[in-house]
Formats: structure tokens, sequence, C-alpha cells
């Protein structure tokens, strides 16, 4: 690698640049990560309720409801 950038900077200027850039790679992959792991675990949350929601309507409790009616799926 080279020892001057462009603008005439040195090499510790440059190393304080990468250093830089790649923890902000870093904390991007870290956020990609968090919001894909939180997306999962909405989706499990969503299927746990469907899930409880068919048993309360197998036993037949759903007689009384409060609040908006749904289609059926």
């Amino acid at each position: 690698m080279t020892d001057h950038n462009v603008t005439g900077g040195t090499r510790r200027e440059l190393t304080k640049y990468r250093i830089t850039f790649a923890a902000a790679l870093a904390a991007l992959a870290l956020a990609g990560w968090m919001i894909q792991t939180a997306y999962e675990q909405h989706i499990k949350v969503l299927q746990i309720g469907d899930q409880a929601g068919e048993l309360v309507q197998m036993r037949g409790l759903t007689t009384h409801q409060e609040g908006a009616q749904h289609e059926q799926r």
C-alpha cells in the first residue's frame, strides 16, 4: 500500500481511517444481524399466538370476544 493518500495524509492517518471504516462495517453487520434476529423472534411470537387462538376456538371458548372481528385464514 502507499504511505500517502491523495490529500497528502500520512500512514498513521490512513490507518485511523481504515480502523474507523472497519468499525463502521462491523457495526452495520451487527445491526443487520440484530434486525434479522428480532424479525425471526417476531414470527415465532405470531405463530404461538395463532396456535393459542386455534386451541381456544377448538375448545369453544370464543363466545365472548371484545375488539375487532378477524377473518378466517
